[in-house]
């Protein structure tokens, strides 16, 4: 029944996003496109673009570490025509994987009140992050269940169980490579990682070797190349490599942080109660509350209690353990919340802190529950079956009481890029050049069309250029051909740049945005 829970919030967040009819636009259309690019015979080899070279900084431009999110999301794209419908079910399996495997290795390490209390952490994940994020192909959305799933499995590679190393790398992977600013998170998971598998040999002690051991270290090895083996590729066939420039980036001391006090005031996301953990949002970052950071604080020093094992009941040592893994997870997190910058504020940064915050309590009544002599990991079933009936019930409570996605934003793109389309035609193959004039059409309309056209069989031109080599080179404005078709797209808000569209463009349309006051006018200069 645990598993029926925590698939119920992937399964209708993809079916809500096809009912709907979304269609991507901004960051979640390039992701679509990339994909689609490896069903085209380009293969990425490099991440998203990153915004740490924002700010005038061109020479700091880097990608994040690595495009595995757009693999993983291909074999669906490909399934269901390289439609829409296969970016939300392919973002929802990762969500349903990285829950239904959270559910198999609660079981193994804590049998069945394992899987009552570590569920629940699962099921409050999904509600703190919302159905959006489990269809979204947006790229800080993708490591958020697999954040659970890992520290999970950190547990079991502490209990000495090395069938858990495979799912981790890939797991801990994916986390890396979504964005640079879930890299301290997964450095320190991988850190413990290591430092857990090489314990017997740098402690010298003796441990009993498992049958499942050898296959279990070649997997991880071979799935370790595979996911970071375009990274790896990167740095051979761009220079400046993304490595280097990330290097770059980090020591060039630009930016201004706002330090490790200010940071630990972010604390608040870990505290039960208001101004505490809440669900995900643009005030993300803004809605804590004074008390609410000092319970924070006081979690993380109970956890560093638990972490050195005092007063551990006879008999559960492994009891502490998830509390050190949960510690090391926030620390990870308190890395990346003193690294953010004063403004703007982008509540994903820290967004992985909730499904980090959701299993530090799972493992706080853990550690309670180790106090209790009745407290056993095989449950009778008059206990357990009403347990997994509350589960259910809690699955269908998580989704129903989930943030719903911005639909109104998201149609409002959907009409501007159907508009375009509309008057586009089927394009066989020609080019099409699409230029946003103003925030809106640039970063959230232009993607929007350039999917569309995609799917109509144009060759899309739409990213502003890059200072360096990259592999989505033949995305740029700048690639498509002079006498290409052009698509123009500007916004009221910023009338004063529609100066900018050429006498020869046509008015396609002019679409009123539902989301927000203002419109954006599709225009058309026709190629030669």
């Amino acid at each position: 029944m645990a598993l029926l829970a925590v698939v119920i919030g992937p399964i209708a967040a993809a079916v809500q996003a096809i009912a709907h009819g979304w269609q991507p636009s901004g960051d979640d259309a390039t992701v679509a496109l990339r994909t689609a690019g490896i069903l085209d015979g380009h293969l990425p080899v490099t991440g998203m673009r990153s915004t740490s070279g924002d700010g005038g900084h061109q020479d700091l431009a880097t990608h994040h570490l690595g495009p595995l999110q757009f693999y993983l999301l291909a074999l669906p794209l490909a399934l269901t025509g390289g439609s829409a419908a296969g970016l939300a079910v392919g973002g929802a399996l990762v969500a349903a994987a990285a829950s239904v495997l959270s559910v198999v290795w609660a079981r193994r390490l804590g049998g069945t009140l394992g899987v009552v209390v570590f569920t629940a952490g699962v099921l409050l994940t999904q509600w703190a992050i919302g159905g959006e994020a489990m269809f979204r192909p947006f790229n800080p959305y993708a490591p958020l269940l697999p954040t659970f799933l890992a520290l999970l499995l950190l547990w079991g590679l502490a209990h000495g169980d090395r069938r858990a190393l495979p799912p981790f790398v890939v797991a801990v992977s994916l986390i890396a490579q979504s964005n640079l600013a879930f890299l301290p998170l997964a450095v320190a998971l991988a850190a413990l990682a290591t430092g857990l598998v090489l314990r017997p040999r740098l402690t010298r002690t003796r441990r009993r070797r498992h049958p499942d051991d050898r296959p279990a270290h070649r997997w991880a090895l071979g799935l370790g190349v595979l996911v970071w083996l375009p990274s790896i590729v990167e740095l051979v066939v761009h220079q400046p490599n993304n490595l280097a420039q990330i290097v770059r980036w980090a020591t060039s001391g630009t930016g201004d942080p706002i330090g490790l006090t200010a940071g630990i005031g972010h604390l608040d996301l870990i505290a039960p109660g208001p101004g505490g953990f809440r669900r995900n949002s643009p005030d993300l970052l803004t809605q804590g509350g004074e008390l609410a950071t000092v319970v924070g604080i006081g979690i993380i020093v109970l956890l560093a209690a638990i972490a050195t094992g005092y007063r551990v009941p006879q008999g559960r040592a492994s009891s502490a353990w998830p509390a050190r893994v949960a510690l090391v997870a926030n620390l990870g997190m308190l890395a990346t919340a003193s690294r953010l910058p004063e403004w703007p504020l982008a509540p994903y940064w820290v967004i992985t802190w909730l499904p980090v915050a959701a299993f530090t309590w799972c493992a706080l009544v853990w550690r309670g529950l180790a106090y209790l002599d009745s407290a056993t990991p095989h449950l009778p079933a008059r206990i357990a079956r009403p347990l997994g009936a509350a589960l259910v019930a809690g699955g269908v409570a998580a989704t129903v009481l989930a943030l719903p996605p911005a639909w109104a934003e998201y149609d409002s793109m959907t009409r501007v890029a159907r508009a375009a389309g509309d008057d586009l035609g089927a394009g066989e193959g020609r080019h099409l050049r699409i230029s946003g004039l103003g925030f809106v059409p640039t970063l959230g309309a232009s993607p929007a069309v350039a999917w569309q056209a995609h799917r109509q069989g144009w060759q899309p031109h739409y990213l502003t250029p890059w200072p360096f080599p990259e592999d989505a080179d033949h995305l740029w404005a700048g690639t498509g051909p002079e006498d290409a078709d052009t698509i123009y797209l500007t916004d009221s808000a910023e009338a004063e740049l529609a100066k900018n569209v050429p006498a020869t463009a046509r008015e396609v349309a002019v679409l009123r945005m539902t989301h927000r006051e203002g419109d954006i006018d599709v225009y058309r200069d026709p190629g030669s």
